[in-house]
């Protein structure tokens, strides 16, 4: 496969990963905001995923409708809701020929949905919860679309490279820009509905639940977000299935690599053995970094071995 439709497929999914986050982090705040009140929570949100420094405004419940407009719509901004779709078109478009009919039929209606004219005008006279559900659906689609209709080879595998890489990313956003140091032992009730709704939107409110069986507490949530095996968006898991795939890679492309399968099972075998006690040990954000550090060698072999090169 040459490097080129490889690059387009990772990014196919890389994209369409970051709009499932993007919404959900929307979805997310909006609900915490109507909860407390504190409306400045979007200014955080827009310097550090819009790259804007703060909104402006007299009117704070009118500004978060506005805010979410432009997360939403703006095409100025690089980093917008659609802006990210009509990448993510703009990669399937180009290999059609390997993904399945059904998997650009869906991206396609995607892209042709977020960027229809009167859909921004349908948003400022909807409630923003259940308008970013509706777009939320259109993520799910592609992920039951792609489970069930593309084939176990090549072009399965990139794509599933570039989502779990990016997953990888958002929950260490999640856990450096939304959860406090761990060493600040702030655990007031008032602060539950904020839990609540950082679970719900990484899909881990029910496994909470039932795993822990108490209160919100930080160690609980970081350990979910960070080691969890079976929580589908934590940094463990999504560690495990770049493992997974790239053993795949090689074997259908004969592939001799080592360095990169050695980064990948390194991060593999220490976040197996990382418990929520050595990450309070280290602290958080030191924790973070090497994680972090990992994925930069991560992210640059695989751009060395399978997209600057024709295998």
């Amino acid at each position: 496969m040459l490097s080129r439709v490889a690059n387009n497929l990772f990014w196919m999914d890389r994209y369409m990963e970051r709009s499932y986050g993007l919404l959900n982090l929307i979805k997310t705040n909006y609900n915490s905001t109507l909860d407390s009140g504190d409306y400045a929570s979007w200014n955080n949100l827009l310097k550090t995923f819009m790259g804007v420094e703060e909104a402006k405004s007299n009117d704070d419940y009118l500004d978060t409708i506005s805010i979410i407009n432009y997360m939403l719509f703006d095409l100025e901004n690089p980093n917008t809701m659609v802006n990210i779709v009509i990448k993510a078109r703009e990669n399937a478009r180009s290999v059609q020929e390997h993904i399945s009919r059904e998997l650009w039929l869906s991206v396609n209606k995607y892209y042709l949905h977020i960027t229809d004219e009167k859909l921004q005008s349908t948003y400022q006279n909807s409630d923003p919860f259940e308008f970013v559900n509706e777009m939320l659906q259109f993520n799910h689609i592609y992920y039951s679309v792609a489970d069930i209709t593309q084939e176990r080879g090549n072009a399965y595998c990139f794509m599933n490279l570039g989502k779990y890489l990016e997953r990888m990313v958002q929950s260490i956003e999640f856990l450096s820009v939304r959860i406090i140091n761990l060493d600040q032992k702030s655990q007031r009730l008032s602060e539950s509905f904020f839990w609540k709704n950082l679970l719900i939107s990484i899909g881990g409110y029910q496994l909470y639940v039932k795993t822990y069986k108490s209160i919100f507490k930080v160690e609980n949530i970081i350990e979910m977000i960070a080691i969890n095996e079976n929580f589908p968006r934590s940094i463990r898991y999504s560690v495990n299935k770049l493992y997974t795939h790239i053993e795949r890679l090689n074997s259908f492309n004969q592939l001799n690599d080592k360095e990169l399968l050695f980064h990948v099972g390194k991060l593999k075998n220490t976040l197996q053995y990382t418990t929520i006690d050595s990450i309070k040990k280290i602290g958080l954000q030191q924790f973070l970094e090497e994680i972090k550090f990992g994925l930069s060698d991560i992210s640059l072999n695989v751009n060395k071995i399978y997209f600057s090169q024709t295998y």
